[in-house]
């Protein structure tokens, strides 16, 4: 059975958001706690990402293209995805404080 290649970037995206919010969800004391703090961490991880997914390009020609999609793409996609989980949390207690 062969999986389509237009179905591999929804499905990664898909799996980096279930990751990020899983990681928001289960550890909620990691990450930044104030909305300041989690605006910083989400444009920092923007920013890094174009270091990051320049190195697409290398490992995919060193190790081929499952090794950079598990290793460099979905990391950099679940990355981006927790920073702005951390952010919304963050948003909702400031707007919310007292419910739990």
């Amino acid at each position: 059975m062969t999986m389509a290649s237009s179905l591999v970037v929804p499905l990664f995206g898909v799996g980096a958001a279930t990751l990020a919010f899983w990681l928001v969800v289960r550890f909620p004391g990691f990450g930044p706690q104030s909305v300041k703090s989690a605006l910083v961490v989400a444009a920092g991880l923007f920013v890094a990402q174009t270091p990051l997914l320049n190195l697409i390009d290398p490992v995919m020609s060193a190790h081929g293209v499952a090794v950079a999609l598990l290793f460099v793409i979905l990391p950099s996609l679940t990355l981006l995805f927790w920073g702005a989980g951390c952010l919304v949390r963050s948003l909702v207690m400031l707007a919310a404080p007292y419910r739990r």
